[in-house]
Order: structure tokens, then C-alpha cells, then sequence
């Protein structure tokens, strides 16, 4: 039996009951308009002469579309609540096309209308998800040794000074200090790096983080809210809570148009004393054009997205992307791939590129560990015979057994320690450097590392040219490895061995300095980071679950020209909504100065008033003519 689909996984993780309730009612009358709107019109079209069964259908439609609106603008008016101000204005505008039984403009204003208010939602459930995720990183079990041995206790019950045992392939269940044993620790969760962490007496490991190859005993030093993962939750936690809402650009402009209109259709019955003028302004200044202003160009400018290949999770991005100067980004995964490599073979005088690699390919075979993973890929091609038997020997390298030879693959102090002498010297380099040795023979030595994305430098450069002005790198990674990589690159700045929570401080003092930032990452390290820059970037294929949530935008590939496109077509939006208000207010203050003067009736303002609403839609799909370079 299958188990339930991701999707109703996120959506019960992410809302409370009552606000799945709210939201399936909200859909079910959206679902229900488009569908009497749908029957409507084609009832009209194919029986023109029944006028009356598609205007009954269009009527029930702009019933149900209508009905949530009106009651939030209702509950305004009596509260008084400035923060319905948009509410109230729709309200006035669905209220007059009823009235003069424009069916089809009270379906399309709050369907619209309502995918602004859906995006804005989504944000808040990407917070929520993305603090389950991070929950679910931690186990729920962990093995605490005392006076009478070993006992599987909860992991919430451990107290600092404790000391736990972590096999291979186990979870840490706290943060610590290893007391006994050798390992590779996989700390890509807190540090985004691809290469396991050599773990010895001494070492510091994290809570979230997996104990990949030797046995561990592990003294605690910080549990729950005191591990570096449980700080990461408060601080996920805090950014939910503090995070405001975001200004709509038409709440600005409907805060004054309101009572603008009102005002002026009472002054024009003061003066007149003719009560069809009055009228005749509250009809033609309904505010359909404006109203759509901005739902039709974010539309538009979602179309684009999808065919871009972008998930677009929040309309922040319309009020700040367009602004971005400064430009943060993780190494691992974002600009590099995220996996180790081998970059170059060196075989020994007399040896053979190919004997290396094979025998490298049998030690390796069968380990999880990177760097076994990363020369078994590079092996693809090489002909080996699979080892009689492989041993892994803890923070040093592998040992394989062939027809009577032993095979070694691993470090240059380990094979000098075995007594093995090293006849060269590798050349300076900033990822990993494995020998490879038969018997007492040494046969070469390959370097890894951690590859360069194709095409990320010059994705960077067009982001520069577009006015970001600053760029700064940040890894967990050492400082060695990440300057190379920003010198490769080109960045204004480098921060090695960055923690998520200094990460997350770095956002913060950057946007505390007054700039306004775009973060970049894919790891469940960068999720922090995302949620506090003005606007967070995940990198959807290859990213955690966790970044993806906790971004507004994700790049549902890995091309980091999507970060030029999204600004340019942020600005276009951006641009495109300002244009629309212009016009929609135009319209309007024509409409109205011609029905202040009597030169319109009711009638005839209700029909020619949806013409500045008809500009709006077209202007705004001049987004899906959005250039791509």
C-alpha cells in the first residue's frame, strides 16, 4: 500500500485543521465560480436567444466568488479596520457590478484577486514545513552508556555530561565531544559541505549530523534548545513570528481612492442636488482595473516563472528582488556541485593512470564514504577485480585483499605510519589528496575536490551587470578551499567555516548596514539564512527539503542564470503594476470627471468603465512576451 503523497504530507504539517477548513471552503467557492463562469459562457455562446439561464449561472457564479470578500469587507467597515482597507474597496466594486449585472467582472475581480492572497499563505506554510523538516532531523532515540552498560533512552532525556554511543550509520543525537573512537561524520546538514568530517578524541560533532563508518562515544555537551540544531528552530521559530506583513502596492493606493470617491460623490450631491451624477461616480469609479493592477501582472509574471523553471512561493518577491545590491551564497551545491571528484590521476614513473584508478576502484568498493564513492565514479570505465575483502581502518583509508596482494587507498601519513615510503610529494592542493599503494609499493596519488557548477561565473557576472554591486561567499568549508573558489569567482568577500547560525547573523548585519540582500543556498544549513534575507533563493534539484521551504523563490533546476532572469522580470512586474494603477486611476478620474459634469448617465458609465480594465489585462500580458537571454 502506498503511503500519502508528499504534497498532503506538507499541507498536514504545515496548516492547523481549522486552517484547512478555511482554506477548502475559500477554494471550493473559487472552484465552484469558475465553473458556473465556464457553463455561462458557453451556454450564451451556444444558445444566444436563453439570456436568462446564462445570466442566472453568471449570477450564481459571482455569488459564490463574491461572498468571502464581501464579508471580509463588511467586517472592516464595522471594525473599522484600516488593515481591510483593499477589502472594503473590492467590496464597493463587486457590490456596483452586481448591481448592474456585470456577472463575469465579479467572478474574474476576486479569483484574481485571491492568487496574491494564496502566495502570500504558501510563505507562512514554507516557514511551518520547513521547521517539521528540521524537526524530523532529530532522533527521537539514542544509545546513553552508564554504570551498568549500555540502555536505549529517549533523546530528549539526555543531560549534559552523558555519554552516548553512536554506531555507523546513526544519528548524533546531541551536540558533543568525542571521547573515544575514529569516524567520518557526514556534517553536510549543519555545514553543507560534501566532504565527511574526520572524527577523532576531541572532535566536536553536532546534533542532526550522521555517524558514517567507525564507532563513537560521545560525551554531551548541549541538548535540545542547546544544540546547534535546536537554535537553529528558536531562531526559525522567531522569523515566523517577527516577519511582517508584506505592504500590497494597491493597499497603498486604496487607502487614499476610497474615501477619495466617496468624498467627491457626496460633494457632487451637495452641489448639484442630483442624485444620478452621484450615482454615476460610485458606478464608474468601481475600481475593477485597479483592483487587478496587481493580481493580473503577478499572474502574468507566474506564467513566465513556470516557464522559467522557477517556483515563485511569496509576492515579497515584488516588493525587493527588483532592489537587491548585495548577493550572498553558498558554496557547496550552489556554485560548486556538491559531491567530491577526482580532478587529476597521478600515476608514479613506470605506472599506469589506469592501474591507479583500478586499483583505487577495489579498495573502494562497497564504502559509503566520499571520497571510496567519488573514486569508484571516476573508475567507471577500468576493468578491476572485485577484492576478496575490503576494511575500512577509521580516519585513514581502505584496505583491500587481491590474490594474495594487499591493496591500500587512503593518506600519505597513514602509508608512511604502515611504512610505506612516499618517493614524491603531492602538489599543493586544496581538497583531498588520496595515495594508492600494492603491497610495499606505492602506484600514485589522485586529488578531489568539489567541482565548479558550468556556467556559474558567468551567471554571477550577469547579475553584477544588473547592479549588485556586492557578492560574498559563505561555506563551512576551510578557508583554503573556499578563497580559491572565490577568486575563481570573482566574489567581493569570503567566509569560511560558517556555521548556519552565523550564516543567519551575517544576513542580518548585512541588511542592518542597509542593503538589501538575496540568499543563495541548498542545504538545510541555509535555511536560516533564507528565511532572514530580504529575498531567500533555494536551488530546488539538488537542495534540501528544508532550504526549499524556507525560500520565497526556488530555482527548480540548478542554472544560476535563473537569478538574472528572476531580477529582470521582478523589475518588469514591478514596472508593469505601477503602469497598470496608472492607468486604472486614469480611467477612473475620467469616468468620474465626466459623470461630475453630467455627461454620462448610470447606463452608459456602467458599460464604457470596464474599458480601463480591459488596458490593465492587456498590459499585464505584455509580461509573457518576457525576454529570455
Amino acid at each position: 500500500m502506498h503511503g500519502p503523497s508528499p504534497l498532503r504530507h506538507h499541507l498536514e504539517t504545515a496548516l492547523e485543521p481549522g486552517e484547512q477548513q478555511r482554506i477548502g471552503r475559500r477554494l471550493s467557492l473559487l472552484l465552484a465560480a469558475a465553473a458556473l463562469l465556464l457553463v455561462g459562457l458557453g451556454h450564451r455562446a451556444l444558445f444566444p436567444g436563453d439570456g436568462e439561464v446564462a445570466a442566472l449561472l453568471l449570477g450564481l457564479g459571482a455569488l459564490a466568488a463574491s461572498a468571502p470578500v464581501l464579508a471580509a469587507g463588511f467586517r472592516g467597515f464595522v471594525a473599522r479596520d484600516t488593515g481591510r482597507t483593499l477589502e472594503q474597496l473590492v467590496s464597493l466594486a463587486l457590490l456596483a457590478c452586481l448591481a448592474a449585472g456585470e456577472f463575469v467582472t465579479a467572478i474574474l475581480v476576486p479569483l484574481l484577486m485571491s492568487i496574491g492572497h494564496f502566495l502570500e499563505e504558501r510563505s507562512i506554510r514554507g516557514a511551518r514545513a520547513a521547521i517539521e523538516g528540521l524537526k524530523r532531523l532529530r532522533p527521537s532515540r539514542a544509545t546513553r552508556l552508564g554504570p551498568e552498560g549500555e540502555c536505549e533512552v529517549d533523546a530528549e532525556a539526555l543531560g549534559v555530561g552523558d555519554v552516548v554511543v553512536v554506531r555507523p550509520g546513526d544519528v548524533i543525537p546531541a551536540d558533543g565531544v568525542v571521547i573515544h573512537g575514529v569516524s567520518a561524520v557526514d556534517q553536510s546538514s549543519m555545514t553543507g559541505e560534501s566532504a565527511a568530517e574526520e572524527v577523532a578524541h576531541g572532535s566536536q560533532v553536532f546534533a542532526g549530523t550522521v555517524n558514517l563508518s567507525g564507532l563513537l562515544r560521545v560525551k554531551v555537551t548541549g541538548v535540545a534548545g542547546a544544540t546547534a540544531l535546536g537554535r537553529i528552530l528558536e531562531l526559525l521559530h522567531q522569523a515566523e513570528r517577527s516577519e511582517a506583513p508584506i505592504m500590497r502596492v494597491i493597499e497603498r493606493y486604496a487607502r487614499v481612492y476610497l474615501p477619495a470617491v466617496l468624498v467627491l460623490a457626496a460633494a457632487v450631491l451637495v452641489v448639484t442636488h442630483e442624485l444620478s451624477r452621484a450615482v454615476t461616480i460610485l458606478v464608474v469609479s468601481c475600481p475593477c482595473a485597479l483592483v487587478l493592477a496587481s493580481p493580473a501582472a503577478m499572474t502574468a509574471a507566474l506564467a513566465v516563472a513556470a516557464r522559467l523553471g522557477v517556483l515563485i512561493k511569496s509576492s515579497r518577491f515584488l516588493e525587493a528582488l527588483g532592489d537587491v545590491d548585495t548577493l550572498l551564497v553558498d558554496k557547496t551545491g550552489t556554485v560548486t556541485m556538491g559531491q567530491l571528484e577526482v580532478v587529476a590521476v597521478h600515476a608514479l614513473e613506470g605506472r599506469e593512470e589506469r592501474d591507479v584508478l583500478a586499483v583505487g576502484a577495489a579498495c573502494a568498493f562497497g564504502s559509503r564514504h566520499p571520497v571510496s564513492r567519488a573514486v569508484g565514479r571516476a573508475a567507471e570505465d577500468v576493468d578491476f577485480a572485485e577484492p576478496a575483502s575490503v576494511e575500512e581502518v577509521h580516519g585513514r583509508g581502505m584496505v583491500g585483499r587481491q590474490g594474495g596482494e594487499v591493496l591500500r587507498l587512503g593518506s600519505g601519513r597513514w602509508l608512511e605510519e604502515e611504512g610505506i615510503e612516499l618517493s614524491v610529494e603531492a602538489p599543493p592542493h586544496h581538497g583531498p589528496t588520496v595515495w594508492v599503494a600494492r603491497d610495499r609499493t606505492v602506484l600514485g596519488y589522485l586529488l578531489l575536490a568539489d567541482r565548479p557548477r558550468p556556467g556559474s561565473r558567468e551567471a554571477l557576472a550577469r547579475v553584477r551587470e544588473l547592479g549588485v554591486g556586492r557578492m560574498v561567499l559563505m561555506t563551512g568549508d576551510r578557508r583554503a578551499v573556499a578563497e580559491a573558489v572565490a577568486a575563481e569567482f570573482g566574489f567581493d568577500e569570503v567566509l569560511a567555516e560558517c556555521l548556519p547560525e552565523r550564516k543567519s547573523a551575517v544576513v542580518e548585519a548585512e541588511r542592518a548596514a542597509g542593503r538589501t540582500v538575496m540568499m543563495v543556498g541548498d542545504g538545510v544549513n541555509d535555511a536560516l539564512a533564507l528565511s532572514r534575507a530580504d529575498v531567500g533563493i533555494a536551488m530546488g534539484a539538488m537542495g534540501s527539503a528544508v532550504a526549499v521551504e524556507s525560500a520565497d523563490i526556488a530555482l527548480m533546476s540548478n542554472d544560476l542564470n535563473r537569478l538574472a532572469e528572476m531580477i529582470r522580470l521582478s523589475r518588469l512586474t514591478r514596472l508593469n503594476i505601477h503602469q497598470n494603477v496608472f492607468i486604472a486611476v486614469a480611467s477612473s478620474l475620467g469616468m468620474m470627471a465626466l459623470a461630475s459634469a453630467g455627461a454620462i448617465v448610470p447606463a452608459v458609465g456602467a458599460a464604457v468603465h470596464n474599458a480601463g480594465t480591459f488596458l490593465v489585462l492587456a498590459n499585464a500580458a505584455r509580461i509573457l512576451r518576457f525576454p529570455r537571454r
